[in-house]
C-alpha cells in the first residue's frame, strides 16, 4: 500500500491571504500533502460599512471556494478581525490542532507586516509550532511587499511559472475584495517581480528561520526543485 500523506498548514490571518500570497506553493503541495488552512479570523471587517456577520458569511464562502480549488481543508481559529492577539489561548488551541495533524511543514506570514493581525497570526503560528512539539519545517511568506510586508528578502523561491491561471481564478474567488482585480493585480506583479530575482517568470518567495540551512528543507526543495537566495 503506498504511504500515507503527510500534511501541511498554512496558518494565516484572513480569507484571501493564502489566494493573494501561497497560492501556487499550496497548489503544489496539495499534489503530495494533505493541506490545511488556518485562518485567524473570517474577515468580518473586510467591507467597511457592511455587517460584520454578513461580510464574515461572505468571505467564508469565498474561503471555502479557493480552499476547493487549491485542494485544501478550511478551518478558522475563532478571532475577530482587526482583534488578533497572541493570547495564550488560541496558541494553545492552534498547538493541539498541530499536535493532531502533525505537519510535515507550516507555512505563516512574515512578521515584520503593517498589518497587525498579519503580524499577530504570525506569533499564533510560530507560538503554536513550538507548543506543539512538532518537527514541522516553518516557512513564512510575504503579503503586498511595499505595502504590508517589511524587509522580505526571500531564502527560497518556489517557481509557479506555470500556474497563473491556478494563481488568477484563486484569487478571484474573493469577489469581495477583488473588485476591478485590485488584489489579483499586485499579487501578479509581485510574483513576477520574485521570478526575475530568481531567473523565472513568477515565483512565491519564502523565508526560513535559518536561511544558511535553507537547502536543508526538504518540503519545497523536493517538491519544487526550489533554490535558496544567492548570497
Amino acid at each position: 500500500m503506498p504511504a500515507e500523506r503527510r500534511n501541511i498548514v498554512f496558518i494565516v490571518a484572513h480569507p484571501d491571504d493564502v489566494a493573494a500570497a501561497m497560492a501556487g506553493t499550496a497548489h503544489l503541495l496539495a499534489q503530495r500533502y494533505r493541506t490545511h488552512v488556518f485562518c485567524a479570523t473570517q474577515g468580518e471587517r473586510g467591507l467597511p460599512g457592511r455587517d460584520p456577520h454578513e461580510t464574515a458569511a461572505l468571505r467564508v464562502r469565498e474561503e471555502q471556494a479557493a480552499c476547493d480549488l487549491l485542494g485544501a481543508s478550511l478551518h478558522f481559529l475563532g478571532l475577530m478581525d482587526a482583534e488578533v492577539y497572541a493570547e495564550r489561548r488560541v496558541c494553545e488551541s492552534l498547538a493541539e490542532e498541530l499536535r493532531r495533524l502533525d505537519p510535515a511543514a507550516a507555512f505563516c506570514q512574515w512578521p515584520l507586516d503593517f498589518h497587525p493581525d498579519h503580524a499577530a497570526t504570525s506569533e499564533i503560528a510560530r507560538k503554536a509550532l513550538h507548543l506543539s512539539g512538532c518537527k514541522a519545517e516553518l516557512y513564512m511568506g510575504e503579503t503586498f511587499p511595499g505595502q504590508q510586508t517589511a524587509n522580505f528578502h526571500p531564502d527560497i523561491y518556489v517557481d509557479v511559472s506555470r500556474l497563473a491561471g491556478v494563481i488568477e481564478a484563486a484569487v478571484r474567488c474573493h469577489v469581495c475584495q477583488n473588485p476591478e482585480d485590485r488584489l489579483l493585480l499586485p499579487a501578479l506583479q509581485w510574483r513576477r517581480f520574485r521570478g526575475a530575482e530568481a531567473r523565472l517568470q513568477l515565483a512565491e518567495g519564502f523565508k526560513t528561520l535559518l536561511p544558511s540551512q535553507a537547502s536543508s528543507y526538504a518540503v519545497l526543495r523536493d517538491l519544487t526543485g526550489a533554490a535558496p537566495r544567492a548570497a
